[in-house]
């Protein structure tokens, strides 16, 4: 892979990683659900005028709005409000990759490795530790934890249908499945969030509003277009491990931007998570035979 193309990767996983905390900073103005529809209005209403419908059918297209751009942001929004620290929702949220293989194994039947196996169970036993410590003063709460392992589990079941869909733009699916959340959320926040949406949109910052767009276009466009460039010219498994970078730029960007530390037992499962997430992702005999470009 040319080094122009490594950069794109890391500057993918950086943006990504970023999410977390920078979602964070604009939920100190607006309420989680607004947040989500504002960041996926954006990234749909001006763009579908430009872009076709994918080659798939309506309810693919709808099933991919509502596990990935609604549920699974929703989800992870409403735990980085109140119930977990930013660093720890990137971390957490990248469960969608251990549950992506279990249901895929389930579902398509497809083979679990030895590797692939020692590092769920390696994963597990992080995940163990966070749970345990949920109730021992830990940065997460039971709820915070609920919420981000759920979130992780509807971004695997998108994985899923995504994974069904044959010979289709994915730009143009994100695109059109993003008019799926924005609707409904609006109307969610209005009764839930804010009874003056109009207000509380005025009255942000002009730090939130940049984080409304950096979460908007520098993820939503460039960060996936990049992505999927790189999907689609190179092996997996020279692309993906770069995907386990996101959680350490979002504990990094937690404690740059938000003064978020984790404590000693955290960092033992923050670190047992990851390397099972790494065994589970990285295909190592890929490696050991050149990979396919």
């Amino acid at each position: 892979m040319p080094i122009s193309n490594l950069l794109k990767a890391l500057i993918c996983a950086l943006l990504i990683g970023m999410v977390y905390p920078i979602a964070k900073v604009a939920m100190v103005d607006i309420p989680p659900l607004m947040l989500t529809a504002m960041r996926f209005a954006l990234i749909s209403v001006p763009f579908v005028w430009f872009f076709p419908f994918p080659k798939t059918s309506v309810l693919n297209v709808f099933l991919v709005g509502f596990f990935l751009q609604l549920l699974s942001a929703v989800l992870v929004n409403l735990a980085m409000r109140e119930d977990a620290q930013a660093g720890i929702a990137s971390l957490m949220v990248q469960s969608q990759v251990i549950f992506t293989l279990i249901f895929s194994s389930i579902i398509f039947s497809e083979k679990v490795s030895r590797q692939q196996l020692i590092g769920l169970l390696i994963a597990i036993v992080g995940f163990a530790i966070f749970f345990v410590h949920i109730d021992r003063g830990g940065s997460t709460t039971i709820t915070g934890f609920a919420l981000l392992i759920g979130s992780g589990m509807s971004w695997a079941v998108a994985n899923l249908i995504l994974k069904q869909m044959k010979d289709v733009n994915i730009l143009h699916v994100m695109i059109w499945a993003s008019l799926v959340p924005p609707i409904p959320l609006f109307i969610l926040s209005y009764f839930l969030e804010a009874r003056r949406p109009v207000a509380v949109l005025l009255g942000a910052s002009m730090e939130t509003w940049g984080a409304i767009l950096y979460l908007s276009f520098c993820v939503g466009l460039l960060a996936f277009i990049w992505w999927g460039d790189l999907i689609r010219r190179y092996s997996s498994s020279y692309v993906v491990p770069f995907g386990l970078l996101v959680p350490v730029f979002g504990l990094m960007g937690s404690w740059l931007l938000l003064g978020e530390s984790i404590d000693a037992l955290e960092w033992v499962a923050s670190l047992l998570v990851f390397l099972g997430i790494g065994l589970c992702a990285i295909q190592v005999k890929a490696f050991e035979t050149g990979g396919n470009e």
